[in-house]
């Protein structure tokens, strides 16, 4: 019997040997549903799009093959089918669906050829379940590549460079109509903005959605983005998008979900705080809604620095012991107001936070208990606020 790994190399050249039977049953699978979307699409796009089909396929079958990576650049015959839907100002997330029912026909007719080539049904099964395994993420990554692609090509065809894009986001900012074709961008979809300190941070959550993306340079060298769609972003995916970034070096910052152009200039207002909070916090990614009370406080200082006087008290005032006691209280709090948790964080013993936690309540006159959430918010302006 043949062991999995042979197996799997006579099925793969099994397939190309027919790759020609391959590609026309996966093109044909999308061209059908890009035809049922919109029946003037052109014979160009249609042979654009079965030589991508073509190039993805054999891809996709030297990576089972020589066990490579991720592809890391655009597959030439892809990168002219980007170009092509530019000039034909075809929209290239008709594609999307599309490509997903395309693959299911790769993986059938993949099954197709394992059965006929092994004639073990438990072997031809591990095959398949083992080149799954190996090709996980290789669409995905084509699909993302192909995305950035388009955002490129559009913007070229449209004549839009760095400045200009930038010149037009500024001037929606500011309440001024824009023609949608200087953006390379729809905006009277579903917003969510983004702020980011770098592209490639930006680039980290970008790739795990299929919205739309809109990016320029911030002119203080940070990045500005906006992912749109005709439906509004669900919650799940925005607290993925979120809990993605945390574990990364990323700083992002999100606004939050808004409509049209008035709702383009709320969220990435929202966006622009919550980074601000984020730097102040040393979080590396932060969604508006999580610091609204926060942000809330700090937008007036005055108000800000009475809030602090009113639920600190005495705690507020400066020295290494306050200091060493706001720590202390601030642990105690966002661990759920867990003594065990709060030593662990500030790697001290048990009875020294219990005596840390007894002076600070002592300070602010009243219990922690009693007011929890205001006093975390307090300590956490506080820290703010001494910051340079």
């Amino acid at each position: 019997m043949l062991d999995e790994h042979g197996a799997a190399a006579d099925v793969v050249e099994a397939v190309e040997a027919e790759l020609d039977v391959l590609v026309a049953s996966v093109a044909d699978s999308v061209m059908a549903r890009v035809q049922a979307a919109d029946s003037e699409s052109s014979a160009a796009l249609h042979e654009a799009l079965r030589r991508g089909v073509t190039s993805g396929a054999r891809d996709a079958l030297a990576r089972l093959r020589s066990q490579a990576e991720l592809p890391e650049q655009l597959l030439p015959d892809l990168l002219e089918l980007a170009r092509l839907c530019a000039d034909l100002r075809f929209d290239p997330t008709r594609f999307t669906d599309a490509w997903l029912a395309g693959e299911e026909v790769f993986w059938d007719r993949l099954q197709v050829v394992a059965e006929r080539t092994l004639g073990d049904t438990a072997l031809c099964w591990d095959v398949i379940k083992a080149a799954r395994v190996r090709l996980r993420g290789h669409s995905a990554r084509l699909s993302e590549l192909f995305r950035r692609a388009c955002e490129q090509e559009f913007a070229r065809v449209a004549g839009i460079d760095g400045n200009s894009r930038l010149g037009a986001v500024l001037r929606v900012l500011d309440g001024q109509w824009v023609d949608p074709g200087e953006l390379g961008y729809d905006l009277a979809c579903h917003h969510i903005a983004l702020v980011a300190d770098a592209s490639p941070s930006l680039d980290a959550v970008v790739g795990r959605t299929e919205r739309q993306l809109l990016r320029v340079q911030a002119p203080d060298g940070g990045i500005w983005g906006w992912l749109g769609g005709r439906t509004r972003i669900s919650e799940a995916e925005l607290d993925a998008l979120i809990a993605s970034q945390r574990s990364s070096d990323a700083r992002v910052a999100l606004g939050e979900p808004a409509e049209g152009i008035a709702g383009f200039a709320v969220s990435h207002q929202q966006a622009l705080e919550a980074k601000a909070v984020a730097v102040a916090t040393k979080q590396r990614a932060v969604r508006f809604a999580d610091l609204r009370l926060l942000i809330a406080v700090l937008r007036d200082g005055d108000l800000a620095k009475g809030f602090v006087e009113r639920e600190l008290g005495e705690l507020d005032r400066p020295g290494e012991r306050m200091r060493e006691l706001r720590e202390t209280l601030r642990a105690y709090l966002e661990h759920s107001q867990s003594v065990s948790a709060a030593a662990a964080v500030r790697r001290r013993d048990r009875k020294t936070i219990e005596r840390q936690l007894r002076s600070a309540e002592q300070l602010i006159r009243h219990r922690v208990s009693d007011r929890s959430d205001e006093v975390l918010v307090a300590l956490r302006v506080a820290d703010i606020l001494q910051q340079p």
